[in-house]
């Protein structure tokens, strides 16, 4: 640039700080500290103490925050706390307790071992040696194999982690099609092939297994510090144990769904040995990683039998035998993939979950949902109480698409309201949150799923279409086994 240029250069005028801002970020955040602020220098509502109703503004604020993403997980896990002190008069122990539960520490000993099988080609080759099994070039047998694999990580990822690694396979598959997409056939594997893999199974597969869903780890953390009920890993395994019945429910639907039981995918029998090649031979910190997971899969299954260390404490056992300097694995090659923010976001939910439940909020709100039904609720068989609270919470539900959102809104809920109907609070509160989890009706009302469908070709009035009656079919089915099977197992339902 010359002399000149340079002299009479001026500079432009500076861009807003609100120019990279989104509007919807905005307005969550001021409706989000409008709602929050009005309920605590408001008169107290008639059935709530000033302390409860302060808490409630709180909960309000973090639910609205999160819906409409307005700050990152991370500044609301710590916030959320942070405000049930300054506002409602808490002492910090108390306003954080959950930062030092079992459900905090089994969640970051899960969090870094999904981090290992992301930052490692560990993952990726568990999932394609399975579908390898499985060679073939019909859809029905492909989408088998895939679906096999998700089971088998499904332990070690949570759901959404479990479709980002998923993803890549999919498209792997779906890429052997380019160039034919203007088939119908084609159309049907590909929504299909991304709508099952990446959106359903990592989901259903998660359900089961207390580490791999994060509204499980809320569910367990909630009923141990409100309702004194410690459920262990192999528990909730064994209590949930017919949501394994839903996998191939899932599987069924979605290939009647799609029409894909006799369509082929030429050149698929090829594709998954490529892919095994690139990933050459097992590693040594490999090895180690599933070694260490078996130890901890070991004190998982056997605690209460065989020895007292609970999940917690196992969980971080296995971070430490993970990061042995002979183990190979680096912490700066795994805690990039490490879901930081989500451990600390779990924390503050559960933290202020708690003080919601015990300031009398809770109760509040479920008296306010009970009050439209009258005295009729009592009258009715429990198992079409069950199916009424479900249709009212899913609408409720559908527009939540946190995962994290929806279980410290409506898992507190539950607890309180299952004493109010005259259930037990753990069948009742794991039936009807379970149920939540199963919630297709909008393509944006569980994340993987969101993801699958921005994958997929599909309009949403189509999403809505496949979802909706697989959602009726996975909520009826919740509800008829849960509640024969609960009782079983020594939790009655009433």
């Amino acid at each position: 640039m010359s002399t000149e240029s340079v002299a009479n250069f001026k500079p432009g005028p500076e861009p807003s700080i609100f120019t990279d801002l989104d509007k919807k970020q905005l307005l969550g955040l001021f409706l989000g500290f409008a709602a929050m602020f009005i309920l605590h220098f408001s008169p107290t509502i008639s059935g709530l103490t000033p302390q409860g109703q302060s808490i409630l503004g709180v909960f309000l604020w973090f639910m609205i925050v999160m819906i409409f993403n307005a700050l990152h997980r991370f500044v609301v896990g710590i916030a959320s706390p942070l405000f049930v002190v300054l506002l409602a008069n808490y002492k910090i122990p108390e306003a954080f307790s959950a930062f030092t539960g079992k459900a905090f520490f089994l969640a970051i000993g899960a969090f870094i071992y999904a981090g290992i099988m992301m930052g490692t080609p560990l993952g990726k080759r568990i999932a394609i040696t399975i579908t390898d099994l499985f060679r073939s070039a019909k859809v029905s047998r492909i989408f088998f194999g895939l679906s096999a694999a998700d089971f088998c990580i499904s332990g070690f990822l949570p759901t959404v982690a479990e479709t980002g690694l998923l993803l890549p396979l999919a498209k792997g598959f779906s890429s052997l099609t380019e160039g034919k997409e203007h088939l119908p056939e084609v159309k049907r594997i590909n929504n299909g092939l991304f709508l099952l893999i990446c959106g359903l199974m990592p989901l259903f597969t998660s359900m089961i297994i207390l580490t791999a869903h994060f509204p499980n780890i809320l569910m367990a953390g909630f009923l141990e510090k409100a309702a004194g009920i410690y459920i262990t890993w192999m528990d909730w395994l064994k209590l949930n144990l017919p949501l394994w019945g839903l996998m191939p429910v899932a599987f069924v639907y979605t290939v009647w769904y799609f029409k894909l039981w006799k369509v082929e995918i030429p050149g698929a029998a090829d594709e998954l040995p490529k892919m095994k090649a690139e990933l050459g031979k097992t590693t040594w910190s490999e090895k180690w990683a599933l070694g260490c997971l078996a130890i901890a899969m070991f004190l998982w299954i056997t605690e209460k039998t065989l020895h007292n260390i609970n999940t917690g404490m196992t969980a971080l056992i296995l971070i430490l035998l993970v990061f042995l300097p002979f183990s190979k694995i680096k912490y700066s090659q795994i805690a990039p993939h490490v879901m930081w923010d989500v451990w600390i976001l779990l924390g503050g939910a559960i933290s202020m979950g708690t003080a919601l439940f015990k300031s009398g909020a809770v109760e509040w709100l479920v008296n306010l949902i009970l009050a439209p039904m009258g005295d009729l609720i009592y009258t009715l068989p429990p198992i079409i109480v069950l199916i009424l609270v479900v249709i009212g919470m899913q609408i409720a539900r559908a527009g939540i698409v946190s995962a994290a959102a929806m279980g410290a809104m409506f898992i507190p809920l539950c607890i309180s309201l299952a004493p109010k109907l005259g259930f037990n609070v753990l069948p009742f509160t794991m039936i009807v949150v379970n149920c939540l989890s199963y919630s297709f009706f909008l393509p944006m009302s569980i994340t993987a799923f969101f993801i699958a469908w921005g994958a997929a070709d599909m309009t949403m009035g189509e999403v809505i279409k496949f979802g909706a009656p697989l959602s009726i079919i996975c909520n009826i089915y919740t509800i008829l086994t849960m509640s024969v099977w609960l009782p079983l197992m020594g939790y009655p339902l009433m």
